[in-house]
């Protein structure tokens, strides 16, 4: 979700950023997955509230999140996020733009980053074993060096 704001930022205010970031990313969420796999989704939100919140948040990232839940707006924000699509705007988006993903992201399938990859003109793709977020921080400030 961070990577989509990042993505719509560097688009309404591109001289504001000179270059992007971007972690586990896709430009249209909804595109990557069926319709029912969206409905089970919030099915299960639905259903098993805090629990299935929990259980999805650990798989972004690993490391523990505070303890309260909103769960009625989280509902609200991935709700919305499913039919976000971004792929409109990227041929406008200039900057350098770094592409992680994690090669076994059970999130936001590889295939999404490969579109993103395909859909900016000056974007790099390092894909990095494991899931939705980087096991290793390092990774990240390497690739931040690389942006300056």
């Amino acid at each position: 979700m961070g990577a989509s704001l990042a993505l719509m930022m560097a688009y309404l205010f591109p001289e504001k950023f000179r270059g992007l970031l971007l972690i586990g990313a896709s430009p249209c969420f909804g595109c990557a997955w069926s319709e029912k796999n969206l409905r089970a989704f919030m099915l299960r939100l639905e259903r098993e509230r805090e629990g299935f919140l929990r259980e999805f948040r650990s798989l972004a990232y690993p490391k523990g999140f505070e303890d309260t839940v909103d769960i009625e707006g989280a509902k609200r924000i991935l709700r919305e996020y499913m039919y976000t699509d971004l792929r409109h705007i990227l041929p406008y988006i200039r900057q350098r733009v770094f592409i992680l993903h994690g090669e076994k992201d059970t999130i936001v399938p590889l295939s999404s980053a490969l579109t993103l990859y395909n859909m900016l003109k000056r974007s790099k793709l390092i894909t990095f074993p494991g899931g939705h977020f980087p096991e290793y921080e390092n990774l990240i400030f390497e690739v931040l060096k690389g942006l300056q």
